[in-house]
């Protein structure tokens, strides 16, 4: 074997020219790669050859070949390499070569060191790294690090010698190349620290770590842009560990990067790694960050401030400072909970909007549209303060801080549409006038830009707004801007011609059934495009009026829309084997939209629906293999195992035949769903679809045909890495359960009774799907960790994964009953998840690394109460199906339950424990009798509450207790405080409280006619009807009415011609006021009344004809 020839293939490897690298990488294989004594050679080639590529080449695959040959090598030969290797690596004058001889020296030492070899090296390591001489320390510092990163517990019984050692090395006052492969020796070998069984190291470490704040300090100042990433890349890799690791600097280290990134001074690459690693920060110390007092305000503040640098021609692309502040808002809303972070924005915002700065005013109106999706319950509570701000800014006289405005009035309506529907007409007159400005011919090429810009936006947010805009307000605009919208669908701009596509979709959307008149037209308009194909531009146009399509005809109806039906679903099916994945997405949505619509009549377009969706999911993902730079892995992991949604994932590692030799020296592609294939995405929303297309367009013969390969093809798919995948795919399996349930229900005409034993047995085809849906819940419930916040598709909301199943397990047992609890374990594995998401102690509530940590902090983001409300709301649904049986359970959950409703920090956790207690008293109805006092010791305090919401919750909690317990000799004796509590309630318009506060009344004069002056008490009731928010609280109101009529009650009768319109009210629409019981209820008392004085009717002929009379 010719060391000079193989030497010569090398070099010849370096040049840039593909046939000629894959000719040689070919000849390498075969020729040399294959025999263990290319190991030889290579080594020779280290220790002798010139040229500095070279070297460097053949130490790189030297290392890769370490693990396939060196056992093959004889031990006296093996310590003649070793010896030729070292003393090479000692006197390379390349860093770069250095560095890889130095790795190639740690791979043979991970294998050697576990085989009781080379006992000698790690005393030598300790020796080099103390030497007198630098340069020496230098390369030992660096071999050390490379043993530690390749296999840390080489050095298992010399950590404390290690810290010793680094505790001064770290000061090394001759070399910056020794103090930061120090910090990186650090940083590999966090995972060795146990702090629980060795509290001596974990503080000898900590004690480090104003040194390495140093280390990163004298990078940033000196410039060194590849010491500062690999400083930051040690910060980074603490994130992934438990946090006592860093303990009290914690909070130093924060607040020396939050310094470091507001220095306008520093490297703007500088800035914005230090903006990221306080977003990691916030999201993996999410409860450390909680607990430092004002740090939330803090960085929120700060963050601000950032973003008013941000340019109006900046790329979207670059992460500078001002986006990656942004970022960090984002991750801040997500994370901790308002008053840390949007309380303080909020109050800076109006310094912001009204500030002379432009720049401000973007920065304020970017900020909030940012942190709108991690709190929008509490940003809708103060839209009538903040909305003005807004809509002054959407009339600025500076056409970027316009356009700033327009997206962030679109990131508001994202989330909170419906709450900005008092200010729609000062936002519909705003956006026709920039829409205006912006379709003005101009000679200024900057300015022609921005209007391109302008008029994307307009049309986003008119899109963004779709669900607060009513029918009767679109009205008004609506022939305006279906031309002038219209009208752009030809603009030359295909940005454009997408943005507008959406908008009409949206106005559609909103308008419903009064679009008609213009659908024609827009049909035309829009149908030049559904069939293009060619470029990514036409392309992605196609997939925009896809998407428009589909919510036109949601809009319309299926009588309209059905000349449109087959042309559209031969465009869609096509369109799958346009190699477009965003274009098959639009396809599988465009499918659920027409499935919606059609229902069963969509029957004769599910073979080719469900074919498209099977052929999605059986697509085969590409294995993830990273090549990450030494950043990337600081903020993610490593090449074998990263950090992605709070849980650390494996990934495949190259072999060491694939690839060329050179594929270390390449760069990378920049990635950015990491460890997510666009298969995965794909299939994400294939299975989303699915659900759909089973729940509205299966009947019981489809269902036959159909589901048993996709729950064969789903299932699997619920322990997917992608948590996306998992989420959708359990959330349809209790999709498909929920419906084969309702077909069976219509199939026999029964409805399930709740309780166990199962009164009415499921079907064989139920118990199996049951099985099949209750393990694969159960393999993630208890688990998952995931806190992304990722979206399915556009406009969709975006729960964890442990959220979806908690919706999906409390919907299904209220829909379908108790049979899924007969499930083996079912009840006992629900009981035991929901108790550790309601204590706070579920592996999706703690930070990364302190799982097993007592981390309870007050209050919660809104995000992570999401998780605590709907398992609260797999409770309920626990109780609905279980009915008076849960009083056994209710022992289990009373505990957190009445702590929530006793919070005196949180008016969420209040509300929230307020209402629960009230579902849970009104489905066990009589069993709740034990548990009366405790309960309305506590509802008597929060029927006075300041929190209007929590007040509301608590008169319906009390109505539903009083109405259901025995217990009538502890809840009578507060009869008279309980009315003189309801009374002022009955005057207040918020949160439903009249409504309740009705209710409740009604209950109490069911549960006791005698103890409620009714005379006082009635008219003041039947003034507040029919009631307008909260249609549940109708079946209390009419049945009080229908008793206190079968009682001959005078003031009920006295009142009657005040209730006749009432009747007729509750009768008409809309019809969702009354349940077809209490609808039935109201008939018979206008029956009744009509039987007895029919002359009372006289000019009231609808309310008969609604009652089925006359």
């Amino acid at each position: 074997m010719d060391q000079q020839k193989l030497a010569a293939l090398l070099l010849e490897s370096q040049t840039p020219n593909t046939d000629t690298l894959k000719a040689v990488t070919a000849t390498l294989q075969q020729n040399y790669y294959n025999h263990p004594e290319s190991l030889f050679l290579l080594v020779e080639i280290i220790a002798a050859h010139e040229n500095l590529g070279v070297r460097q080449q053949a130490a790189v695959q030297a290392a890769r070949l370490v693990p396939k040959h060196w056992e093959k090598i004889a031990k006296d030969q093996k310590a003649a390499v070793r010896q030729h290797l070292v003393q090479a690596t000692m006197r390379e004058p390349s860093a770069a070569c250095r560095h890889a001889e130095s790795r190639l020296i740690a791979t043979i030492a991970t294998l050697d060191l576990e085989d009781g070899e080379w006992p000698e090296l790690l005393p030598a390591l300790f020796g080099l790294a103390s030497n007198s001489e630098v340069g020496q320390r230098e390369v030992g510092s660096y071999i050390i690090f490379s043993l530690l990163e390749a296999n840390p517990t080489c050095f298992h019984e010399d950590l404390a010698k290690l810290l010793q050692l680094f505790s001064h090395t770290i000061h090394d006052p001759q070399s910056a190349d020794v103090r930061i492969n120090t910090m990186m020796s650090i940083g590999a070998m966090l995972l060795m620290f146990e702090p629980e069984e060795d509290e001596q190291s974990v503080v000898a470490l900590q004690a480090l770590v104003p040194s390495m704040v140093n280390v990163l300090k004298d990078a940033v100042t000196t410039g060194d842009e590849e010491k500062t990433n690999q400083a930051f890349e040690v910060f980074q890799q603490f994130l992934a560990y438990e946090s006592a690791l860093l303990g009290k600097y914690l909070k130093d280290l924060v607040q020396f990067m939050i310094d470091l990134a507001s220095n306008t001074q520093a490297d703007d690459d500088v800035r914005s790694q230090a903006l990221s690693f306080l977003a990691q920060t916030v999201r993996y110390r999410r409860m450390k960050i909680q607990g430092m007092k004002d740090m939330g305000q803090q960085l929120t503040l700060k963050a601000m401030v950032i973003i008013t640098e941000i340019d109006d021609e900046e790329d979207d692309d670059e992460m500078g400072p001002a986006r990656s502040a942004l970022a960090l808002l984002d991750q801040l809303a997500n994370d901790l909970p308002p008053r840390q972070v949007i309380v303080p924005l909020l109050d800076a915002f109006t310094k912001f909007a009204t500030s002379e700065d432009a720049g401000y005013k973007k920065a304020g109106i970017l900020a909030l549209g940012t942190v709108v999706e991690g709190a929008p319950d509490f940003i809708a509570s103060q839209i009538k303060t903040i909305m003005p701000l807004v809509i002054n800014l959407l009339n600025d006289v500076d056409v970027g801080v316009r356009h700033t405005a327009l997206i962030g009035l679109s990131r508001l309506a994202d989330d909170i549409a419906e709450e900005l529907s008092d200010f729609n007409e000062a936002i519909m007159t705003a956006l026709v006038k920039n829409l205006q400005a912006a379709t003005v011919d101009t000679a200024d090429a900057a300015l022609k830009k921005k209007n391109v810009e302008i008029i994307r936006s307009v049309c986003g947010a008119l899109d963004s707004m779709s669900e607060g805009l009513d029918a009767e307000f679109m009205k008004k605009y609506a022939g305006e801007l279906v031309d002038n919208i219209g009208a752009l669908v030809g603009h030359e701009d295909y940005k454009v011609k997408v943005a507008a596509s959406g908008a009409l979709g949206a106005i559609a959307e909103s308008l419903g059934e009064d679009f008609t008149p213009y659908f024609e037209k827009t049909m035309t308009a829009l149908g030049a495009y559904i069939g293009v194909k060619g470029t990514d531009d036409e392309l992605s146009l196609r997939s925009g009026v896809c998407d428009s399509m589909g919510r036109i005809a949601s809009a319309v109806g299926a009588q309209t829309f059905q000349p449109y039906v087959l042309g559209l679903m031969q465009s869609s099916e096509e369109a799958l084997h346009l190699d477009n994945s965003r274009l098959r997405e639009s396809s599988f949505i465009l499918w659920s939209s027409l499935a919606k619509v059609y229902e069963k009549n969509f029957a004769q377009f599910l073979p080719g629906v469900f074919q498209g969706l099977f052929e999605s999911l059986e697509l085969e993902e590409e294995e993830i293999t990273l090549k990450l730079t030494e950043a990337e892995k600081g903020i993610v992991g490593t090449d074998e195992e990263i950090i992605t949604a709070g849980k650390k994932v494996k990934l495949r590692k190259v072999d060491d035949d694939d690839g060329d030799a050179m594929d270390d020296e390449e760069e990378d592609e920049d990635w950015e769903d990491i460890g997510v294939s666009p298969e995965a995405l794909e299939k994400e929303v294939a299975i989303e679809i699915l659900g759909d297309v089973i729940t509205y367009a299966c009947g019981g013969a489809e269902i036959t045909q159909y589901l048993e390969k996709a729950i064969e093809m789903i299932a699997p798919l619920a322990e997917h890495i992608y948590e996306g995948c998992r989420k959708a795919s359990i959330a349809t399996l209790w999709r498909a359960y929920a419906r084969v349930w309702q077909l069976m229900e219509e199939e026999t005409g029964s409805s399930w009774e709740p309780g166990l034993p199962l009164k009415q047995p499921p079907t064989v085809t139920l118990v199996k799907l049951g099985e099949i849906v209750s393990k694969a819940t159960l393999a993630v419930w208890h688990e998952d960790s995931d806190r992304s916040l990722k979206r399915i598709y556009a406009n969709a909301e975006n729960p964890s994964v442990i959220t979806e199943i908690n919706r999906n397990v409390a919907a299904t047992l209220k829909a379908c009953g108790p049979a899924i609890l007969a499930q083996d374990d079912m009840m006992k594995e629900i009981v035991t998840v929901i108790g550790t998401i309601i204590t706070r102690s579920h592996p999706c509530q703690q930070d990364l690394g302190d799982e097993d940590e007592d981390q309870e902090v007050e209050g919660s983001s809104e995000y992570d109460w999401l998780v605590i409300d709907t398992a609260l709301d797999v409770v309920i649904g626990l109780a609905v199906a279980l009915g008076p049986a849960f009083s056994e359970l209710w022992k289990v959950f009373e505990k957190p339950i009445m702590k929530f409703a006793a919070s005196e920090s949180e008016n969420i956790e209040r509300s929230t424990g307020v209402g629960v207690i009230a579902e849970c008293a009104s489905n066990m109805e009589a069993a709740v009798t034990p548990f009366t006092g405790k309960i309305l010791t506590l509802l008597l305090k929060r029927l006075s509450d300041a929190d209007q919401e929590t007040k509301s919750n608590a008169a319906y909690a009390t109505g539903q207790l009083i109405l259901n317990s025995t217990d009538s000799n502890t809840y009578l004796q507060h009869y008279e405080t309980i009315l003189r509590k309801l009374e002022p309630m009955l005057q207040i318009q918020d949160a439903r409280i009249k409504d309740n506060a009705a209710g409740c009344l009604c209950r109490m004069i069911m549960a006791h006619m005698d103890r409620v002056p009714i005379a006082d008490v009635l008219p003041a009731l039947v003034g507040l009807l029919p009631l307008k928010d909260d249609y549940e609280e109708n079946t209390a109101v009419y049945q009080c009415i229908f008793k206190l009529y079968e009682a001959s009650e005078p003031t009920v009768q006295a009142l009657t011609p005040n209730l006749i319109p009432v009747f007729e009210a509750v009768l008409g629409t809309p019809t969702e006021q009354l349940d077809d019981e209490t609808r039935e209820i109201v008939r018979r008392t206008v029956g009744v009344l009509f039987a007895a004085k029919p002359d009372l009717f006289n000019g009231h002929p609808a309310v008969l004809k609604l009652a089925g009379i006359a």
